[in-house]
């Protein structure tokens, strides 16, 4: 099998028809026949079905068809990235991500890309998951950073991230050396929190629900940067994954301080794309992203079953 046949094979179902097939291949028309022959020969069976002089896919050449698409693709994408290695990593680099992560996470890893890929140009759009579908959809981006999940069979959701909600809270609050905190403990304490018609506010909402626990939503925001304040300003606790403030943590500011007895699903984040619109541009970013990420992920993670809370 080779790419000469794949090549004719693809081209006759696109065109419809040998003699437009050959045209374009800038090839005699016996030649194009005999490349099919050939591939129907290792194959073992007939692709084609050739009535009146029309021709379509037969059974095995339907089942064929995405295999060899596929390996066309491929073989344009190897090119690219031996072209790239020769003239250096140029092209634009289109991607959707949640506003939290375009905050905090994103700044650094697009910091370290650009590093090793100086020529690239970049196009980060900031919207909720359902609107970075139709721009996957669209084609307006060819990559997503989101929290959340859709049942779309079009679309591919890879995880990056999975960690349990902590109590953040400042380094000046009482309960800053503490180990481990109850949920008793936490509503002692006034809460911060999303807005209630934010799908992270809608998982505390059923998590203390399915408790039959009261809470008092004493600070509620969409903006980040204000939760932070809030924070830092020993106002109440924030309960998320640490990740959206890892800077703050790491400079000592604030603390991230593990619930006894868990009871919230996980914080996660996802990669999502769609698989035939990705060039090695893209994948190239996804790998770093994934490499990134990677140094982030909880340790309390060693049970794969955790990632399903």
């Amino acid at each position: 099998m080779t790419f000469d046949q794949i090549l004719t094979f693809v081209t006759i179902y696109r065109t419809g028809s040998i003699s437009k097939a050959a045209e374009k291949l800038y090839l005699p028309q016996p030649t194009v026949s005999h490349r099919i022959k050939q591939l129907e020969r290792e194959l073992g069976k007939p692709l084609l079905i050739r009535v009146n002089g029309t021709v379509r896919l037969s059974h095995e050449g339907h089942t064929f068809l995405p295999f060899a698409l596929s390996a066309l693709t491929a073989l344009d994408q190897g090119r690219e990235a031996i072209e790239q290695l020769e003239h250096g990593l140029t092209g634009t680099l289109s991607l959707g991500c949640n506003n939290s992560f375009a905050g905090t996470m994103l700044p650094p890893i697009l910091e370290s890309f650009l590093a090793m890929h100086p020529g690239i140009a970049l196009k980060v759009h900031c919207y909720s998951t359902e609107e970075q579908i139709k721009m996957l959809k669209s084609k307006h981006i060819q990559i997503g950073i989101t929290r959340y999940t859709a049942n779309d069979p079009g679309i591919t959701f890879k995880l990056l991230y999975a960690h349990p909600a902590y109590a953040v809270i400042s380094r000046e609050h009482p309960y800053a050396e503490r180990d481990e905190l109850s949920l008793e403990e936490v509503l002692k304490e006034r809460l911060i929190l999303y807005e209630a018609e934010s799908l992270h506010r809608k998982k505390i909402d059923m998590t203390f629900k399915d408790l039959n626990m009261l809470y008092d939503p004493h600070y509620e925001t969409n903006n980040l940067q204000l939760i932070k304040f809030w924070i830092k300003s020993t106002m109440g606790i924030f309960l998320s994954c640490p990740l959206y403030m890892q800077p703050e943590i790491d400079s000592g500011e604030m603390v991230a301080i593990p619930i006894e007895h868990n009871p919230f699903p996980m914080n996660q984040i996802f990669l999502m794309y769609r698989d035939e619109n990705l060039n090695s541009l893209d994948r190239l970013f996804m790998q770093h992203l994934e490499q990134y990420m990677g140094s982030y992920q909880s340790d309390e993670l060693d049970d794969p079953s955790e990632l399903d809370r």
